[in-house]
């Protein structure tokens, strides 16, 4: 009995069919994206209220589709923005953030949407106590612009992190607009 003529040669045939091409569906939906901006927020232990001296902040992702219009993304995100408002006043530092972030983006042609969690510590200055890790949220939007394999555009974002010191519970929220480039890996 010949494989070609057999019903199980032709679904063998057509397993592998069928796994090469997942394979290679797969294998475009791998991409990196690095963002970067400026920010504007407050910290609740300065008591200085939404402060607007905006800092540079960036990320670095990489995400992976797992169906269409939704990526799930991991990477790290630095958030800092400047404080001028009550405490602050005189000695005016910035208020830095390294977070590890995770999350889900949704996408509908150019136009784009992520939530995530974030895990890391935010301080003020170099003073004080040393701020303890903990847990935030994010959020953001925005435009891609896609030619061949690189993309590229402006995006907004939110996010509200954990600021607490081993004597106080604070938080940390910021705003800010952002210009992303990325590439699909493969």
């Amino acid at each position: 009995m010949s494989v070609r003529g057999s019903r199980g040669g032709r679904g063998i045939a057509l397993g592998v069919a069928a796994a090469l091409t997942a394979g290679a569906a797969v294998a475009q939906q791998t991409s990196a994206e690095v963002r970067g901006g400026w920010m504007a927020g407050n910290h609740t232990s300065t008591e200085a209220g939404l402060d607007w001296v905006p800092e540079f902040s960036y990320e670095i992702r990489v995400g992976r589709q797992v169906r269409p219009g939704i990526t799930l993304a991991a990477g790290y995100v630095r958030t800092a923005f400047g404080c001028e408002e009550g405490f602050c006043r005189g000695s005016e530092p910035t208020v830095i953030g390294n977070h590890a972030a995770l999350g889900a983006e949704l996408s509908r042609g150019a136009l784009w949407a992520r939530i995530g969690v974030l895990y890391g510590a935010i301080g003020v200055g170099t003073e004080g106590e040393a701020p303890q890790a903990g847990l935030g949220v994010e959020a953001g939007a925005g435009i891609r612009i896609r030619v061949g394999r690189l993309r590229f555009g402006p995006g907004v974002s939110w996010r509200r992190m954990s600021a607490n010191t081993s004597s106080r519970a604070d938080h940390a929220v910021a705003l800010g607009i952002d210009l992303g480039v990325g590439l699909d890996l493969d």
